[in-house]
């Protein structure tokens, strides 16, 4: 259900998209009616979606995917319906009317808000509603991009984090059926980028070092863009003005650098960084790459930066996976030919490493390289490259963390206290065992000691659980804090209760070489808040309380990032 409906969706948004470029980006469209156009379409355009996002739907601004992951972290994976529909007609409006924008965002939100509706509608416990979401982000991605399996990665690798069989099972249901629905509606439909001259690409092992840096500076490319796109945020949030104009200012700032750029650069010509860019990178990537020049690609490169920092930062709608395209194509492309004019490469190697810049720069941005390694495959049919696109993508994605732990999606949610654990956050307690954690004294107590004595024993000891011995030293019981607060309901037993009347028969005791996530299923079971832990004699040398086990487990997961 949710992979067909988001194919729908996504086909519906495709056809909206098309429309909306065909009234104002063709060549009778309303951008050839003079270059002020290319300010004060921008400027309407933003206009509008304010006016969308401020009284309709406010997750529609922005790239949208951090609201997605809010509401599966947060809010029991529920999103409004509203949202779909908002944040289709606010991205064709961004993205038609000039905005530096993609698809992938406004598909996320669409193909989440059918996968929480159907969920809603059918009752479904929240556990499985963050995996029907995924089902509709998988579904939306695979559709928009014909890529079903970058979609299925995409959805795992971003949302769920977790690969087992029973998440990924459904994921790639929804994705073949959306996919299946989307051929049958566009039959003519290949690759996005899809090269028709393969042979133009040639890839040698003595080219991996030249890889290698260009995984580094793309790497820097995506951290600046993470930091320029919230700090462009954080300075239209702070503006006093009605939030439904910040998008418009956002487009007049767009247009003011499209009509510099069209006198100073191509008059007439609506510039390559408006919309999602995808001519420039269909020549980045093809035999027209040293017709476009390196100095103009690393400007248009910059330019992409600015535009889309603009109009995302300032509330525009839209994704950011074709600016990450647009500017590892650039990127790449500008380093494939500086290369080459050294004599390091071929003419016919140029062009492989736009191809590579673009899937690194996505990796980078999104912390995802299995997402942007088969993508690049998927949207170019190109396997010739496949090889430094895996190596570049890793490289790109080590040092971006290296440089800046969250990504492009992750930033925004641990600024508002949102912490999504990553893939191997799961793995982690497993790694960790229980000598690892710091222990108090066991209080310990003997059976006939009146209840009395414990609550005197209570204002010393850190442990709130008691530990009950008999006179042999033989561990025997243990009395909970919960227990002890029940028999305190009742003031005038109190005098006559003793320890073995409050004891539960002997919880398991913790072993120094247990991993943390058995110590936490025995927290889990036992109901209570310290377990004794024994020492290399196997006595009793402490406790555990369950307030340590997750402090440990916090600062792994600090020192892991």
């Amino acid at each position: 259900m949710v992979g067909g409906a988001t194919g729908l969706g996504a086909h519906f948004f495709y056809e909206l998209l098309e429309f909306t470029y065909e009234q104002v980006s063709s060549k009778e469209g309303l951008f050839s009616y003079g270059t002020y156009m290319f300010l004060v379409l921008p400027a309407v355009g933003g206009l509008l979606v304010g006016v969308i996002t401020a009284s309709f739907s406010s997750e529609a601004k922005g790239h949208g995917v951090p609201e997605v992951m809010d509401a599966m972290a947060r809010k029991g994976a529920n999103i409004r319906p509203r949202v779909a529909l908002a944040k289709s007609v606010a991205s064709a409006l961004t993205i038609g009317s000039g905005g530096s924008a993609g698809t992938e965002g406004p598909i996320v939100q669409i193909g989440a808000a059918i996968g929480s509706s159907v969920g809603q509608a059918l009752g479904i416990n929240r556990h499985h509603m963050n995996t029907l979401v995924a089902c509709g982000v998988a579904g939306g991605i695979a559709a928009i991009f014909n890529a079903p399996i970058a979609g299925v990665l995409f959805a795992l690798e971003i949302f769920l984090r977790d690969f087992s069989f029973k998440t990924f099972s459904p994921i790639v249901f929804a994705s073949v059926i959306s996919t299946s629905l989307t051929h049958t509606l566009r039959p003519d439909q290949g690759g996005i980028f899809e090269i028709v001259n393969p042979e133009q690409y040639t890839f040698r092992g003595a080219e991996l070092p030249y890889y290698l840096v260009l995984g580094v500076f793309c790497a820097i490319a995506s951290v600046a863009f993470i930091r320029l796109l919230y700090f462009t945020e954080d300075i239209a949030d702070k503006v006093n003005i009605p939030q439904a104009l910040k998008p418009a200012i956002g487009g007049c700032l767009l247009g003011i650098l499209g009509i510099v750029y069209v006198y100073l650069r191509h008059p007439g010509v609506v510039p390559e960084f408006y919309s999602n860019g995808y001519p420039l990178i269909r020549d980045a990537i093809g035999p027209n790459l040293f017709d476009v020049g390196l100095w103009t690609l690393l400007g248009l490169g910059v330019l992409k930066l600015l535009a889309t920092t603009l109009t995302l930062g300032s509330g525009g709608s839209g994704g950011i996976f074709a600016p990450s395209l647009f500017m590892g194509a650039c990127l790449g492309g500008a380093f494939g030919i500086a290369l080459h004019r050294f004599g390091l490469i071929e003419d016919t190697s140029a062009s492989a490493y736009a191809i590579v810049g673009m899937a690194a720069l996505v990796a980078g941005t999104t912390h995802a390289p299995l997402t942007g390694i088969v993508m690049l495959y998927e949207i170019t049919r190109q396997p010739r490259v496949i090889l430094p696109v895996m190596f570049a993508a890793i490289v790109t994605t080590g040092m971006a963390q290296y440089f800046f732990r969250e990504s492009i999606y992750t930033f925004k949610l641990v600024r508002r206290g949102v912490r999504i654990g990553r893939v191997a956050d799961m793995t982690i307690l497993k790694r960790l065992v229980a000598d690892q954690v710091p222990t108090v004294p066991a209080p310990i107590v003997a059976p006939g000691a009146p209840l009395q004595q414990l609550l005197e024993m209570a204002q010393y000891h850190q442990s709130p659980d008691f530990v009950v011995v008999d006179g042999d030293g033989e561990y025997v019981g243990i009395v909970v804090a919960n227990d002890i607060k029940t028999a305190l309901l009742q003031p005038e037993a109190v005098p006559l209760l003793v320890v073995e009347e409050l004891a539960r028969p002997p919880v398991p005791c913790i072993e120094p070489t247990d991993t943390l996530d058995s110590v936490l299923d025995k927290f889990a079971r036992l109901r209570v808040n310290a377990i004794p832990i024994l020492g290399t004699d196997k006595q009793i040398s402490g406790m555990i309380t369950r307030h340590a086990v997750m402090d440990v487990y916090q600062q792994a997961l600090d020192e892991q990032g």
